[in-house]
């Protein structure tokens, strides 16, 4: 069959769904999945976006599928299927709420995380618990930190030796566990934040409308009680310890500290604007933030310090507001 005589919409839902699984296939760049759906759904609309979705899930559940089948333990090979699975089932999810949630961008994708939350939940009730996975995984890290000791034993690598020396599996697997919790939804909101602003910027040079702009970014006023409440729970996990649900606190007390940084770095750019700042300072003032950035505790003045001056223009009005 000639492709002319393919209907234009389903031509497009094949190239676009491929050019996904492809994205998918590449690594540490399968997070740019979601970029050909999202051009799709600007594009075509809902109903093309769900078939493609949908084709590409059967897809990705097939190869999980075929990579884990191998695996004689029927608890690790489910657990590896999910694991697996799991996280572009995540994207997919994440793109369908953008497209059908209600309101402006920003609260589709805080709903399109709450729903991986809800997913995620009972699997994660089912194998946090389960010794085989767990004595498993504590393997696989011994053996990662053994690896590290002997090639660390040269005369040049002594206070890297005596430092790993010091690690046991129990206490890195504890580690390592606590930092996944912590930043996994977080992380997921990052991902499909830079997967839609990706594919705004691509669209909206293919259309010629105006993509996203960060210099009109205003944060909604109601979001402060969920940063107050998310950012007290952090306290108070930090202090006591919350079970269950202390790292709902974490993921979304760093999403809401990264939006109102955002908005930080728009007033900034506005007052520079305002104020006749020359690009070389421009230029000088980031590169000094990036040196700021990758220096322990003297960091946390922009960390906490950009976000603060976000999250004060809830009463000081730096720029006028606008819809954006």
């Amino acid at each position: 069959m000639r492709l002319g005589a393919i209907p234009r919409e389903w031509a497009e839902l094949g190239i676009f769904t491929a050019a996904a699984f492809l994205l998918y296939q590449l690594g540490a760049l399968f997070f740019l999945m979601s970029v050909p759906l999202l051009f799709l759904g600007f594009k075509r609309g809902r109903e093309v976006l769900l078939y493609a979705v949908g084709v590409l899930l059967v897809l990705v559940l097939l190869q999980v599928l075929l990579r884990v089948r191998g695996m004689e333990d029927a608890v690790l090979r489910r657990f590896f299927f999910i694991l697996d699975f799991s996280y572009p089932l995540a994207i997919l999810t994440g793109v369908v709420c953008i497209f059908w949630g209600k309101g402006r961008v920003l609260y589709r994708l805080l709903t399109a995380t709450a729903v991986v939350v809800l997913i995620g939940l009972p699997v994660a009730g089912v194998y946090s618990g389960n010794q085989e996975v767990a004595g498993f995984l504590k393997k696989q890290v011994e053996l990662v930190i053994e690896t590290l000791k002997a090639s660390m034993n040269g005369a040049a690598s002594t206070e890297g030796a005596l430092l790993f020396s010091a690690l046991d599996a129990d206490t890195m697997y504890e580690m390592i566990v606590h930092l996944f919790v912590n930043n996994y939804v977080f992380s997921f909101f990052l991902v499909i934040s830079a997967g839609w602003l990706i594919a705004d910027r691509i669209y909206s040079r293919y259309t010629g409308k105006l993509p996203f702009i960060l210099l009109d970014f205003h944060v909604p006023e109601i979001l402060l009680w969920p940063v107050l409440g998310t950012w007290t729970g952090v306290l108070l996990d930090t202090a006591v310890g919350i079970p269950v649900v202390g790292f709902l606190f974490w993921n979304y007390g760093m999403i809401l500290l990264f939006i109102f940084a955002l908005q930080g770095v728009a007033i900034l750019k506005s007052l520079f604007r305002q104020y006749g700042v020359s690009q070389f300072i421009r230029t000088l003032v980031v590169f000094s933030a990036v040196l700021i950035l990758m220096t322990p505790r003297i960091n946390l003045v922009l960390i906490v310090g950009v976000p603060l001056l976000g999250l004060s223009e809830i009463w000081v009005r730096y720029r006028a507001v606008d819809s954006a």
